[in-house]
């Protein structure tokens, strides 16, 4: 028996502390054509709101013609988004992460306050260029190449077949 030695801690970490790693999405072209169409729309409103605060500084034909303008270019891009974003679909659950169905929500899934499951998930693509599912909770990142490309050769160089090279 060794008096003088520390006791032995503990190798594995506690259950909570396990880090999952995020998936990559086998197409992220939808994802990213509603998040195009969702920024646009974002940057509409922003636009808008812009707007009143300079009629009501100082009110002016313009003003209220960007008001007028920024509010239908709004309208429009909401539509456009609203759409795309029904067309994106998880790979797992095949559930629309981007947009709430009223479907209870996974224990996993990330909210910011004030915006709904949907939102949050657009704008956190938007930012990191990933998301979790609301539904399954699982998460993907936008920028990790898909497990079906791997092994694709990415070389410049075509490959010429037997027939080719001896003509």
């Amino acid at each position: 028996m060794n008096l003088g030695a520390p006791p032995p801690s503990h190798s594995l970490p506690p259950p909570k502390a396990r880090f999952l790693h995020a998936r990559s999405l086998p197409s992220k072209r939808p994802f990213n054509v509603a998040v195009f169409f969702s920024a646009l729309h974002f940057l509409g409103l922003i636009m808008t709101l812009t707007a009143l605060v300079l009629f009501f500084l100082a009110p002016s034909p313009l003003a209220r013609n960007l008001i007028f303008g920024g509010i239908g270019f709004s309208v429009v891009t909401r539509l456009i988004a609203f759409f795309k974003r029904r067309v994106a679909y998880c790979p797992l659950c095949k559930g629309t992460p981007l947009i709430n169905t009223g479907a209870r929500a996974h224990s996993r899934a990330k909210r910011i306050f004030g915006f709904s499951h949907g939102v949050s998930a657009t704008l956190s693509i938007i930012a990191t260029q990933s998301f979790r599912c609301m539904y399954c909770g699982s998460d993907f990142d936008l920028l990790k190449t898909s497990s079906h490309l791997h092994g694709a050769k990415t070389d410049a160089s075509p490959r010429v077949s037997r027939r080719h090279r001896s003509q």
